[in-house]
């Protein structure tokens, strides 16, 4: 099988890279929280990420509760039924806790319902007024204390959150709000998986029938998706080429294999397409100053 064929065959499903790129906005946040830890934790982030991919259709709650316990005191997963919530797995201090809860009304809940009906991350007072009485009952009530709602989102729609509460620098927002991005990309992947589990980025364009504005976003989301797995899996080359400011040297062969990936994809046979990876190489990668990729980057393709 050919580079391009190598480069273009997708590990998971296309929705998952695509998902993956709203990950990107955590990593530059994730560098400075990380501090002395940044090493250990980004292993654990990536080992997250593999058991997520590989999880069968049931066990990501468990996995991502897991994954999710080193970032914080206690963690709990609640998934939604209608207008309910129900809480899946506690877990606090790498331990289970025991539980028992009924299912919890949306309405009962204001920051939980404010968390769904946002898509976005909510940190509330640990009150009843806030979490519901039920809920409050089982956690403790703490007017001078915070938890965080980590929603998790597949096709556009919350499917489940992730709780997490603990001293205030015993909760890392950051990583936590990316594993539950995580979560929601395999999610919304397994829904409709190819039979062999790959997909053609260059065929899913060619034959979604895409209008001109279509194809364009999806060419900066595969944009955003490429750039965004440099900052997961090459943080320490990203860190010291932006040091060097000479990040094309340091990620060359990263940045050869997205630049021909993004051209097979959308130049060869999209006229007037633009460069949108290069777009997102100085943004992202070199916080929009393009002298970061060094004097050997070959610019944008035409």
């Amino acid at each position: 099988m050919n580079d391009r064929i190598n480069v273009l065959l997708a590990e998971t499903h296309n929705d998952l890279r695509e998902q993956l790129s709203a990950a990107q906005r955590h990593f530059a946040r994730l560098e400075q929280l990380l501090g002395t830890r940044e090493s250990k934790d980004i292993a654990v982030l990536n080992h997250a990420a593999r058991r997520l991919r590989s999880s069968s259709a049931g066990a990501w709650v468990q996995v991502l509760v897991e994954a999710a316990a080193p970032f914080s005191a206690r963690v709990a997963l609640f998934t939604l039924h209608g207008g309910s919530l129900r809480l899946e797995v506690t877990r606090a201090l790498y331990a289970l806790e025991p539980y028992e809860l009924e299912h919890v009304s949306l309405d009962a809940a204001p920051a939980f319902r404010s968390a769904v009906e946002t898509r976005d991350t909510v940190v509330a007072v640990r009150t009843r007024g806030e979490m519901s009485a039920p809920i409050a009952a089982l956690f403790g009530e703490a007017v001078d204390a915070r938890f965080h709602l980590f929603p998790v989102s597949a096709s556009e729609r919350v499917v489940a959150l992730l709780y997490a509460d603990g001293p205030q620098d015993g909760v890392q927002p950051d990583a936590l709000e990316l594993l539950a991005t995580l979560a929601g990309s395999v999610i919304e992947s397994r829904a409709a998986t190819p039979a062999n589990g790959l997909l053609h980025i260059g065929e899913l364009v060619e034959s979604t029938g895409l209008t001109e504005p279509d194809l364009h976003l999806k060419a900066r989301r595969f944009a955003r998706v490429l750039v965004a797995e440099m900052l997961l899996y090459q943080a320490e080359q990203v860190k010291n080429g932006r040091a060097e400011r000479d990040l094309y040297t340091l990620l060359k062969t990263q940045i050869d294999a997205a630049r021909e990936a993004y051209r097979s994809a959308f130049l060869v046979d999209s006229a007037g397409m633009a460069d949108y990876l290069h777009e997102e190489l100085v943004h992202t990668l070199a916080h929009d100053d393009v002298e970061l990729l060094g004097k050997d980057y070959p610019g944008p393709q035409t």
